[in-house]
């Protein structure tokens, strides 16, 4: 798929967009004080863009003018808090008649989808369909899910329509049937390749990245390989709207080769010298990576982004985990039940450091009824013909980590990740490696690898202190690269060895 270009997007509408393309109880209204997003300002600079009297950088784009009148449209039917302000009503008479003068037909229609829009095609067609639904504050279907996604990820439709059905969607809140058709739209389910393992584990996190704490689940994955358990990471280089530090990031400074297709992705995973992969989803899903930038006009984002962390892109004769990182409430039960719909052995979904599975190296204010604590973790594993569930909080200090506080790197970059996750690999103690270790033996622990969690803990620091876990990284890193350059390679010679990744305490 070709990626689309677009003008801006304009930072103010964006700002504008990130208060109200949120759900009925997070909206928050423009112009009820003098320091918010004026909607005045905002309808000026959509309409000076339509005109073309901004430059492009600043334009507004399409896709942001569907999301901000697709949530303007859905805001009506809001509670009093989230409804539109004095200052939007005003704003919006104000400007009527030059809406109704300069907007493009398809923009109209958001601002009155009771209207009839005529599809330029029957792609656009589908996407108006279920747009009609969304704009109304109603579901979908799995199966018209997944052709409306179909249509935004690859088909042929305006800009506009696009963006706000993703906006609509978003907050209208997905049902557990549009997730699946989210997931299954990325990455067919027919697709799923299987591996000779005895177990394998999946670990989702966010796709936008981490921008304030460290990022261990790349040199947790090595401590699991290298205590036997096979284990897949997947994600971009980088993705909006944190643009945070990724795991392919860090493997890219490491010198792995990040273009894996799944095939040679499950190849390192079987080898018994390796037993771990990462696959971008530049490679396993190029239509959703494509998408980047409607993700950065929307201001929001997708209601996919947080399905895409449980994609499953491997299974395996044995026993399947998946382990997905989560932030907002109620995600938590949609990717436990697609674990077990899906036939896996355990499922561990964690509100970790950033939306990702990562447990803090501090419990703070445990979890009530109303609300779930940094470190809450839900799951469930079966076994011997029965399925245990548990809910609670990790309590790092239970386990001997005694933090007054999670400590922050004093470097954010996908440089000093490798560095210091490199130097924690080699035995150099200290706080990653207290991090490392603890999310390791927790997780292996939870999905029901170890029964008991000291002996879970002793097994991850053997794995660093032994070299193993440092030896299964540069085993990642070298047979990554072998794999691709395999068929360039002069079968009489040797392309030689590579350098270590990891050296005394850094990466060289």
């Amino acid at each position: 798929m070709t990626t689309e270009v677009h003008t801006g997007p304009n930072p103010e509408v964006l700002e504008a967009q990130s208060r109200v393309c949120t759900g009925p109880h997070q909206s928050r209204p423009l112009g009820l004080k003098p320091a918010d997003p004026q909607p005045g300002r905002i309808l000026e600079l959509i309409l000076r863009s339509v005109k073309g009297e901004l430059p492009d950088a600043k334009r507004v784009s399409s896709i942001q003018m569907g999301a901000f009148f697709a949530a303007m449209a859905l805001r009506r039917g809001f509670p009093p808090r989230t409804r539109w302000s004095c200052a939007e009503t005003e704003a919006f008479e104000r400007n009527r008649a030059y809406l109704r003068q300069s907007l493009p037909t398809e923009i109209l229609y958001l601002l009155n989808p009771s209207s009839n829009l005529k599809a330029e095609n029957e792609q656009e067609a589908v996407l108006l369909s279920a747009l009609r639904k969304v704009l109304a504050g109603d579901h979908l279907g799995y199966g018209e899910t997944r052709r409306m996604c179909g249509v935004i990820l690859g088909g042929r439709a305006r800009a506009a329509l696009k963006g706000a059905a993703l906006i609509g969607q978003r907050m209208n809140r997905e049902t557990y049937d549009e997730a699946r058709g989210y997931l299954d739209a990325a990455f067919d389910p027919s697709g799923v390749v299987e591996l000779n393992v005895g177990t394998l584990t999946h670990f989702g996190e966010p796709y936008d990245g981490s921008n304030r704490y460290f990022r261990p689940t790349l040199f947790v994955a090595a401590v699991r390989a290298a205590l036997g358990r096979p284990t897949v990471l997947h994600g971009v280089d980088g993705m909006p709207p944190k643009w945070g530090v990724t795991d392919e990031q860090i493997l890219k400074v490491l010198g792995a080769n990040v273009n894996l297709s799944l095939e040679q992705a499950g190849g390192l995973i079987e080898n018994p010298r390796v037993g771990l992969a990462y696959v971008s989803q530049r490679i396993f899903s190029p239509a959703a990576y494509a998408s980047r930038e409607l993700r950065a006009h929307i201001g929001k984002r997708p209601p996919w982004s947080a399905t895409e962390k449980a994609q499953q892109l491997f299974t395996c004769p044995g026993e399947n985990h998946m382990v997905v990182g989560y932030y907002h409430p109620g995600y938590e039960d949609m990717f436990l039940r697609l674990a077990a719909d899906r036939g896996l052995n355990s499922g561990l979904v964690v509100k970790g450091m950033e939306g990702g599975s990562s447990f803090g190296l501090r419990l703070g204010k445990p979890s009530d009824g109303e609300r779930k604590a940094i470190n809450n973790v839900r799951g469930f594993r079966t076994g011997c013909g029965r399925t245990e569930s548990y809910d609670h909080d990790v309590d790092p200090a239970a386990a001997g980590f005694c933090y007054d506080s999670q400590p922050r790197p004093e470097a954010v970059s996908a440089d000093a990740f490798a560095r210091e996750g490199c130097a924690a690999l080699s035995g150099q103690r200290g706080w990653i490696y207290d991090q490392i270790v603890l999310n390791a033996a927790t997780k292996d622990h939870l999905l029901g690898f170890d029964d008991d969690p000291s002996v879970a803990i002793e097994r991850a620091r053997d794995a660093i202190d032994s070299g193993r876990a440092a030896g299964r990284l540069n085993a990642y890193v070298d047979a990554s690269n072998e794999v691709a350059h395999q068929a360039l390679r002069n079968p009489r010679g040797s392309a030689g060895p590579r350098p270590s990744v990891i050296s005394g305490d850094r990466p060289v």
